[in-house]
């Protein structure tokens, strides 16, 4: 459909990627010629102390814990629950994502899909809803449409990273 926002596979890559890389890479090691040099001098930048969520950005080797109460409820309020995902709601009420939705959604099979979990921890690529807010859920096996549907604001890539680390790590509650 022309217009609509298009949430492409590139960004499930990139972050599955990202959870893999090496914590050692180039951006935080020191740099052995200026050390070798006799300078002292380190190009390590120091890590972020912020308690902040990510902006959407590829988490680096020790992203802040997330959780789901604080970091992914706000989601799902935002996004999910007005109208469709809360009791009553016009679209699939039997997932209520509304209030506390992690006991809703953590290693829940998914209605669509149940060889599958809606929420698989430490699992991008075994979560069906990953896939749902991605739009590679019939390439996983599934059915229906992405989430959230087209008449929707589509999720940022700000919180299709936020949902990917709290997934990553594990989900926190």
């Amino acid at each position: 459909m022309p217009g609509l926002p298009v949430r492409p596979r590139v960004l499930l890559a990139a972050l599955a990627a990202c959870a893999e890389r090496d914590p050692l890479d180039s951006d935080s090691v020191t740099d052995a010629t200026s050390m070798s040099e006799g300078t002292g001098a380190s190009t390590t930048t120091p890590p972020s102390t912020t308690d902040e969520p990510p902006t959407g950005s590829i988490p680096g080797p020790n992203p802040p814990e997330l959780g789901h109460a604080a970091h992914i409820q706000p989601i799902w309020d935002a996004h999910c629950v007005v109208g469709c995902h809360t009791p009553g709601g016009t679209s699939h009420a039997w997932l209520v994502l509304s209030d506390n939705a992690f006991a809703s959604l953590v290693e829940r099979p998914a209605l669509e899909l149940p060889q599958m979990m809606l929420v698989a921890p430490g699992e991008l690529d075994g979560s069906y809803l990953w896939h749902k807010v991605n739009g590679t859920h019939i390439e996983a096996g599934g059915s229906g449409s992405s989430m959230p549907p087209a008449f929707a604001d589509a999720l940022s890539t700000d919180d299709l990273g936020t949902i990917s680390q709290w997934i990553a790590q594990g989900c926190p509650p």
